[in-house]
């Protein structure tokens, strides 16, 4: 049977959704840490690790991300759209294979398994589906690229409530109490046990869905024009007259070695290095720090899946929101609301836990307009001709994002408390704010982008 041209364009796109829900999964491990950590602590030698240290594992995974994600075009061009996406996805499993028995040695060994090669997979695979994708809808690249992504942010709402139910199918809660900040760990054998063995459910599941997912993946034969991860990004009629209303095709393409000694790339390149403080926290803490009064294990897991969901859908609210009143005016909005969360996150212990249950998924709901925003700012500012190669640049922001967060948790979670670490992450929010006030790039209009 012979697919017709639009047949084979939304399978891609379902393909496309289906990689990202695994690399999406990245998101599970707020809902992880807990487990893991405690199996750590009462089943091999690192009996004094705190969820403060544990969050090295996130931040490494961000880093690996942020790492391989600027040299994906390059292996695409190299060895083609699916086996790019292939050498991700195995990368992928393997990482979270190998987990089975780094856990059961040591912290470090997690970091590498379970951190640097998930993140190093998620930058491999991360672009090629959107831009295979696009390929085949020249006309709607912002629908195209929030479709997918919405599948990145909305990974955690199958995982995390497959991981809580093989790891702790009786709702049992977390009983052991440790440190000033009343932190809260696992020791009973039945949740323990499982631990281990759902990183072999984990991995066998994603490479069921990645090694589909590439099945489905296709791009159209264009006479004339190099099908190649970088023109998957301009219309591939090769003209501008499909995009004639929309500000980026009037935008001089910018190489990336211009690109990085331009003033407005250094201020997106600070403003998502402070911005991105709010992932690394959220991600990785909501569930540690809920723990804290809220007992039921259950919930904290829907809480987790609900706040993927968020992730996921408010990706293309953020990227609607940005085209009708501008990047900055969006951004303006989506760092107030985050220092806000932050500085009342606290609230939500003496107001119980639908309140928590209401901040969390705005919080993910929030943050991730990062995802839909950069992207859509770095096109507008630099063209789309290097957009993966420039992106990548701007997401390289995020490697040192995570180093920062990470040693911020571990030396001043102690001291500063559940409130001053929060309070710190809205001050992080507030310096994008007043970095985005100092971002001036205009359209042909004489308008902000």
């Amino acid at each position: 049977m012979v697919l017709s041209h639009r047949s084979k364009g939304i399978l891609t796109l379902c393909g496309g959704v289906l990689i990202h829900l695994t690399l999406g999964t990245l998101y599970t491990f707020g809902n992880m840490s807990p487990y893991i950590t405690s199996y750590l602590r009462y089943k091999t030698s690192e009996t004094s690790l705190e969820y403060s240290t544990a969050m090295w594992i996130f931040s490494v995974q961000v880093m690996g991300h942020g790492l391989l994600m600027p040299f994906s075009g390059l292996i695409h061009n190299k060895i083609g759209s699916r086996w790019t996406t292939l050498t991700g996805a195995t990368i992928l499993s393997l990482g979270i294979f190998l987990t089975y028995f780094t856990i059961q040695k040591s912290f470090a060994a997690v970091v590498f398994t379970y951190g640097l090669l998930f993140g190093a997979a998620i930058g491999i695979s991360y672009s090629v589906p959107i831009s295979c994708a696009m390929m085949w809808f020249p006309s709607h690249k912002g629908l195209i690229s929030g479709v997918i992504l919405s599948g990145f942010g909305a990974g955690a709402f199958i995982f995390d409530q497959v991981q809580t139910a093989f790891i702790n199918p009786d709702n049992l809660k977390a009983n052991v109490s440790v440190g000033s900040q009343d932190e809260k760990y696992f020791d009973q054998h039945n949740v323990l046990k499982n631990v281990p063995n759902v990183f072999i459910l984990l991995a066998c599941a994603y490479a069921a869905m990645n090694f589909v997912g590439t099945l489905l993946l296709t791009k159209p034969k264009v006479k004339g024009e190099k099908t190649s991860v970088s023109s998957a990004l301009i219309d591939s009629s090769g003209s501008e007259s499909s995009e004639s209303n929309n500000d980026v095709a009037h935008v001089k393409d910018k190489h990336p070695l211009v690109v990085i000694k331009t003033r407005e790339f250094w201020t997106l390149w600070l403003m998502f290095l402070t911005n991105g403080q709010a992932v690394q926290f959220t991600s990785a803490l909501y569930k540690s720090y809920g723990e804290t009064f809220i007992s039921n294990d259950r919930f904290l897991a829907i809480v987790g899946s609900f706040a993927s969901v968020f992730n996921g859908l408010c990706r293309i609210l953020w990227g609607y929101l940005a085209d009708r009143i501008s990047f900055k005016r969006t951004m303006v909005i989506q760092c107030l609301l985050m220092a806000l969360l932050f500085l009342t996150f606290t609230l939500t212990e003496k107001a119980g836990d639908w309140m928590y249950f209401i901040w969390v998924c705005l919080m993910f709901g929030t943050f991730s307009g990062n995802f839909a925003l950069f992207p859509t700012v770095t096109a507008k500012a630099f063209g789309q001709k290097y957009f993966i190669s420039n992106y990548g640049l701007v997401f390289s922001s995020q490697i040192f994002a995570g180093v920062i967060a990470a040693l911020l948790a571990q030396n001043l979670s102690d001291s500063l408390g559940w409130f001053g670490i929060f309070a710190l992450v809205a001050g992080f929010s507030t310096l994008g704010l007043i970095l985005n006030l100092s971002f001036h790039v205009k359209r042909p209009d004489g308008k902000d982008i």
